[in-house]
């Protein structure tokens, strides 16, 4: 019985110290929030100083309890696809870069027409 009340204040605890913890941002972006599979995900858009280049953060919205990163890499990269697809309004679009923060949020930057 003693274990259970000690595993739920950790768990407690842990939730306390989630909801205190900053998000990622990204300077000068817009911000989408999306559900995907009962998910709720952030979408960050930027451009950089390059033409027809933006940085994206996919910023998970709800909480998890150990995530497994590659699985989380994964949902963002599903996430991303659609938002790099619309905001190059169709033309095809080239990652420049990709990478997991934090094992759950998702950072990536890409070309418009490449």
């Amino acid at each position: 019985m003693r274990h259970r009340s000690v595993q739920k204040a950790a768990v407690l605890a842990l939730l306390v110290l989630s909801a205190c913890a900053t998000k990622g941002s990204l300077d000068k972006s817009s911000v989408e929030t999306v559900r995907v599979d009962g998910r709720l995900f952030e979408v960050r858009i930027a451009p950089t100083e390059a033409d027809d280049e933006y940085r994206m953060m996919i910023v998970r919205a709800t909480l998890v309890i150990e995530p497994d990163a590659n699985l989380e890499r994964e949902r963002a990269s599903a996430v991303a696809r659609p938002f790099m697809a619309r905001t190059c309004k169709g033309r095809p679009y080239k990652i420049l870069e990709d990478r997991l923060v934090d094992r759950v949020n998702f950072y990536t930057r890409f070309r418009c027409g490449a």
